[in-house]
């Protein structure tokens, strides 16, 4: 696949979640950094979409959190490869059945995890102050479709029986993911809904449990190191059509000489 074969670092790819996790706290911290900097928000602390309103934040945060979403999508392609080349290896040691259910998680899986990176790449395309809807759709697929993907990929770890710090961190990190999932959504409903003034208290509880839910997301791919450490990403070969006719075509000739000579000697 495009994604896989583009990793040009093969033999540290199992550094990646590493990657995508300092990349997402770099990226936070920078726009909130600016925004208070720039005093572009007078809030105590805002939401993270409100931090990449005015400029230059806006930019920046497109631009990082478009670098994020890509990020997933090959964590979730790769994660997709490795479990596919591990019920290759074990195929003799399992049951059919067994094969095809997993097979459908792992792609069920890839498909919430691809649409996880799009959600995300939504929210840094579509700002929250001038369009509202698309940036909230976007948002609600990049926070709902993880909690899936997480709980899918700790189902996959456990039938596979893999080592078991990575079964314990990704129990526990979905599980309580899931636990800020619902501190951040009651408040932030609650809000949106009464719109009233003296809610300050209930309204800082969703924005630190926003950010809190973002790095845990992300979190969860750490768990992913133990086994790209176990795979070798192979690079993309690319060759010219022109080049591929002429080999074609030398094949061609080579096979038509033995017809040839068979066509003389019965003839002699």
């Amino acid at each position: 696949m495009l994604f896989a074969s583009s990793c040009s670092f093969c033999s540290f790819i199992y550094l990646l979640p590493i990657v995508t996790n300092v990349w997402i706290w770099i990226s936070f911290g920078t726009t909130y950094g600016l925004a208070y900097a720039q005093n572009h928000t007078n809030q105590d602390f805002p939401y993270i979409s409100y931090t990449g309103v005015d400029e230059p934040e806006s930019g920046i945060f497109s631009f990082l959190l478009t670098v994020s979403a890509i990020m997933l999508a090959v964590n979730a392609e790769i994660r997709f490869l490795f479990i596919r080349e591990s019920i290759q290896r074990n195929r003799a040691n399992c049951s059919n059945r067994w094969q095809i259910n997993i097979n459908r998680q792992n792609i069920f899986g890839l498909v919430v995890g691809l649409l996880s990176s799009i959600g995300l790449l939504m929210v840094a395309c579509f700002q929250v102050d001038t369009m509202v809807t698309p940036h909230f759709v976007g948002a609600a697929v990049a926070f709902i479709l993880p909690l899936v993907y997480m709980c899918l990929q700790s189902a996959l770890t456990c039938k596979l029986k893999r080592a078991r710090w990575e079964w314990l961190w990704q129990c526990i990190n979905s599980a309580v993911t899931c636990i800020i999932f619902v501190i951040f959504i009651v408040p932030f409903v609650y809000v949106k809904v009464e719109k009233k003034e003296d809610l300050k208290d209930v309204l800082l509880l969703a924005k630190i449990t926003e950010l809190l839910l973002a790095l845990s997301l992300y979190a969860f791919l750490i768990s992913f190191m133990g086994c790209f450490k176990e795979i070798r990403v192979l690079t993309l070969n690319v060759q010219l059509v022109e080049d591929n006719h002429r080999y074609q075509d030398k094949e061609n000739r080579q096979q038509q000489v033995p017809l040839t000579l068979l066509t003389d000697t019965q003839s002699i």
